[in-house]
């Protein structure tokens, strides 16, 4: 846990500072699959609007929306040439959602590279540019940066920093990244943030390789290091946003949405994966609440290593310093909603978005 959340601060680097000097811009696609997200979708489009990249298109997918999120992005299209409102075709059999949003958006893409991003998202107007100057210095053919994650409830500021650490303190990426490496099957991207070649996008596969996962992203990059190419991950916190969710309830049904499939539904890696949960973020905070006894002093130990280790996330990704000290609570929560995941889809009882959730 300490190698990787040491190896991972080195590895998750913040993208250089802006080449002023530089004049030639490959064109990049904006890619937004949005389904229901009218409530959501407007500080995004006006980040896109505001982008300071002169070469660059806007696409926007209305993925069958019941509200109207499509009213919405053509009322930004009529004042920016730039930004495009696509209508979503009926969902194919054996394809999610979201994949077949994106896969769309991919076809109608007329960059070098394709940014795909989410409607909750929202990016200042360096993003374009310091991304693509990343890119190249690491000669990477896809890059995913980690977003600054907005948390203004008690449930987003509890979960969603829990639900960070497990992939900053667990997750080998820099093995992960190695297509000779057997840990390339951790290999993942974040669906708020891929940026990717247009031509290695097609080139294995894309989307259609993840289709029928419910957390494609994850997949995705797993399927971009086993075909060979090079990814590289990066951390956008300081012009890249996103709000995940914003209530308990939203908190409670999307992480339910994503924590059983991320394991790919395989209860063994669930119940190893609620071990580890229990084990190391709740169990030496229990112990050491109990005082002095055998376990007494390790547990001392490996609590304050714990919150040592959040408190440093807190500081570099900015999340709230108050839920650093709340971290067993949150791991509850977190192994709580574990537990929900299972129970949605092993009885169908799970929707997203109007969707029924199901297994693949």
């Amino acid at each position: 846990m300490i190698y990787c959340a040491w190896e991972n601060t080195r590895l998750f680097v913040r993208p250089p500072a802006l080449d002023t000097r530089r004049q030639r811009w490959p064109k990049v696609s904006i890619l937004i699959p949005a389904r229901n997200e009218e409530a959501r979708i407007r500080p995004c489009l006006e980040g896109m609007a505001g982008m300071e990249y002169p070469n660059y298109e806007v696409l926007v997918l209305d993925d069958r929306s019941g509200d109207r999120t499509a009213n919405v992005v053509r009322s930004f299209a009529k004042n920016n040439g730039r930004i495009k409102l696509l209508k979503g075709k009926e969902l194919p059999e054996g394809w999610i959602g979201k994949p077949w949003a994106c896969a769309q958006l991919a076809k109608a893409a007329k960059g070098e590279w394709l940014f795909f991003t989410d409607a909750d998202t929202w990016h200042l107007p360096e993003t374009l540019k310091r991304t693509l100057q990343m890119a190249e210095g690491k000669g990477a053919d896809a890059l995913s940066l980690f977003t600054k994650q907005e948390t203004r409830t008690w449930m987003e500021s509890l979960v969603i920093p829990v639900m960070a650490n497990t992939l900053l303190a667990f997750l080998p990426a820099r093995w992960a990244l190695d297509p000779g490496s057997p840990f390339k099957r951790f290999a993942g991207m974040s669906g708020q943030f891929i940026f990717i070649k247009k031509r290695v996008y097609e080139d294995f596969g894309g989307h259609a390789t993840v289709k029928d996962e419910i957390v494609e992203d994850l997949n995705f990059g797993r399927r971009v290091v086993e075909a060979g190419h090079r990814l590289a991950l990066g951390d956008g916190s300081d012009f890249s946003f996103c709000r995940m969710y914003t209530n308990p309830r939203e908190v409670w049904e999307g992480f339910s949405k994503n924590f059983f499939p991320a394991v790919g539904f395989n209860l063994f890696f669930f119940l190893n994966a609620q071990v580890v949960l229990l084990l190391d973020g709740v169990a030496p905070f229990v112990v050491a609440a109990m005082g002095p006894g055998p376990l007494f002093y390790p547990a001392v130990a490996l609590s304050g290593t714990l919150l040592g280790i959040r408190w440093l996330q807190a500081a570099k990704y900015r999340f709230p310093k108050g839920s650093v000290f709340l971290h067993p609570l949150g791991c509850l929560l977190f192994s709580l909603i574990g537990f929900n995941s299972v129970r949605w889809f092993w009885t169908g009882g799970g929707h997203w978005k109007g969707r029924r959730l199901r297994r693949a």
